[in-house]
């Protein structure tokens, strides 16, 4: 069936199929990425105000918590931004 014959009904069913969907494929990301985190962990991400490092403090479903490496300012970051950082010895 080409989209262009398709009534308004069959068009609002397709668009909540398509958003069910793509709500889906985020969600699968943002756990793979929530994966590789842990609380104490180092990460980079880009802030305001350029690149920041910092360290995980929480780690929420969808969210997770950056303690600035300054101590002072807390981020509250998607995991699918953090790079974790490896211990350089």
């Amino acid at each position: 069936m080409r989209i262009e014959d398709m009534s308004i009904d069959q068009l609002l069913e397709l668009n909540r199929m398509i958003c069910r969907r793509i709500d889906e494929l985020q969600d699968r990301e943002t756990l793979q990425a929530l994966r590789q985190l842990r609380v104490g962990q180092k990460v980079s991400f880009e802030a305001q105000e350029g690149p920041t490092m910092g360290i995980v403090t929480k780690i929420n479903r969808k969210t997770v918590i950056v303690l600035g490496e300054d101590g002072r300012k807390q981020y509250k970051i998607s995991p699918g931004l953090l790079r974790p950082l490896r211990d350089v010895r």
